[in-house]
């Protein structure tokens, strides 16, 4: 048995000595680039991340060298870099851009054990980094978005926070009785680019999807989505959001509610960091998203993480994605700086998301969905916003029935959408 203990003990030490000379190897002369979104302001963002690199390469010998690039130019410098294979190793993705990336081939697969296996993420953030059944991508962090409510403007009606669709609606008419016309919510409108984000939660409320369970034809335009659509173009129809916001971008939306000028506004975790500085008095709480005729629903966003295919580097991009989602460097991105939301399961544990408005978010975030992970998304939001936008510009005209109503905009919608879903097959 001593023998027998001796040479395991030998064995050991063996595999240790050539894992640290793998490590060694890896990390000697080895720099890896990193593209990232401004998810905070360079302000904090530059010297966290100069902190993160110099602790990285303290602990690996990799360098790590960043770029923070904005949103507007993202989606192009990351195609360029997926046709040339140069420019960057490891880059950070919008959830729903992650399918369309992988479907070019030009990203490297997953082997999402290296980074503690499925059941480690949020289901839907998860879901977001995978394309016909693979990984190409590790969820970083997520963003859901709640309901919003001035107590104020609620303790002067005489109102609690509405728990389903119904009740938002006697709640806001009772609003708009005591503030006036278009004083209960704020809403995105034609200007929106997420506009979509906005009307999912209510069709999925409503029974409804985007898609068939197979992505082979779209669904939306179906009872459920039909109500959905008149559910949300009601909201101006019955005075409880302003006619004006029918043309509002979503920042345009949440600052109707940061201002005190509605008392409702659907909006994210990363608005608390505007009001803190916008109007830090202002008298709010949080609640979940209502419940429709089948229950509560939330939409899952945020970004992840995803090597270029034609990295050299990929097992030293690999080790900076770990170390990015360890618990206090995740915790303190997450709390500190994006005021997004973890998405991995056990960054909850943390204190800091023990408290109230917290758990709202962590709630709606466990029963979230994210969009089908289609290599062809872009084309199908882009025919759903477009019919979104021209439902509610028809509205504002006075003409939406003369034009057959929303039934007709979403049927032409979903027929692009199928032949999109035609490519993809």
């Amino acid at each position: 048995m001593r023998s027998a203990s001796r040479w395991t003990a030998v064995v050991a030490t063996a595999a240790l000595v050539l894992a640290l000379g793998a490590g060694a190897a890896l990390a000697q002369g080895t720099e890896i680039t990193f593209w990232v979104m401004p998810n905070a302001a360079d302000v904090i963002h530059v010297p966290w991340l100069d902190q993160k690199v110099e602790e990285f390469y303290r602990e690996t010998g990799i360098r790590v060298r960043y770029e923070i690039i904005g949103w507007d130019q993202a989606w192009s410098r990351i195609s360029t870099a997926l046709i040339t294979g140069e420019g960057v190793d490891v880059f950070q993705a919008g959830t729903t851009w992650n399918p369309q990336f992988a479907a070019t081939g030009a990203v490297a697969e997953i082997d999402i054990d290296k980074f503690g296996g499925a059941d480690a993420f949020m289901e839907a953030n998860l879901i977001s980094t995978t394309y016909k059944g693979k990984y190409y991508g590790v969820p970083w962090f997520a963003e859901t978005r709640a309901l919003f409510y001035n107590k104020d403007m609620f303790a002067a009606a005489g109102v609690e926070p509405p728990q389903t669709y119904a009740e938002l609606v006697q709640v806001g008419k009772r609003i708009t009785e005591v503030f006036g016309e278009g004083s209960a919510i704020a809403i995105a409108g034609t200007n929106a680019w997420d506009l979509i984000h906005n009307w999912a939660i209510i069709l999925w409320a409503y029974g409804g999807d985007l898609v068939d369970a197979q992505a082979r034809r779209a669904t939306f335009n179906g009872p459920a989505g039909v109500q959905a659509m008149e559910y949300y173009v009601d909201l101006v129809r019955l005075g409880l959001a302003s006619r004006a916001t029918a043309e509002y971008n979503q920042p345009q939306a949440d600052a109707a509610f940061i201002n005190g000028n509605v008392a409702m506004a659907f909006m994210g975790p990363w608005n608390i960091a505007d009001i803190e500085v916008e109007n830090p008095s202002l008298n709010y709480g949080v609640v979940e998203p209502p419940a429709g005729p089948v229950g509560r629903a939330a939409f899952s966003g945020g970004s992840n993480l995803v090597i270029l295919g034609a990295s050299p580097n990929k097992a030293a991009a690999e080790e900076w994605i770990k170390f990015l989602l360890r618990h206090d460097n995740l915790v303190s991105y997450t709390r500190d700086l994006s005021k997004m939301l973890p998405a991995k399961v056990d960054a909850f544990n943390d204190p800091y998301y023990e408290s109230g408005v917290w758990q709202v978010f962590r709630r709606g975030l466990s029963y979230a969905t994210a969009y089908p992970p289609l290599g062809v998304w872009g084309d199908i939001e882009n025919a759903i916003v477009a019919e979104f936008r021209n439902i509610l510009t028809a509205y504002v005209e006075g003409n939406l029935e003369r034009q057959g109503g929303v039934q007709a905009f979403l049927d032409r919608a979903a027929q692009r959408v199928n032949e999109a879903l035609a490519r993809e097959r």
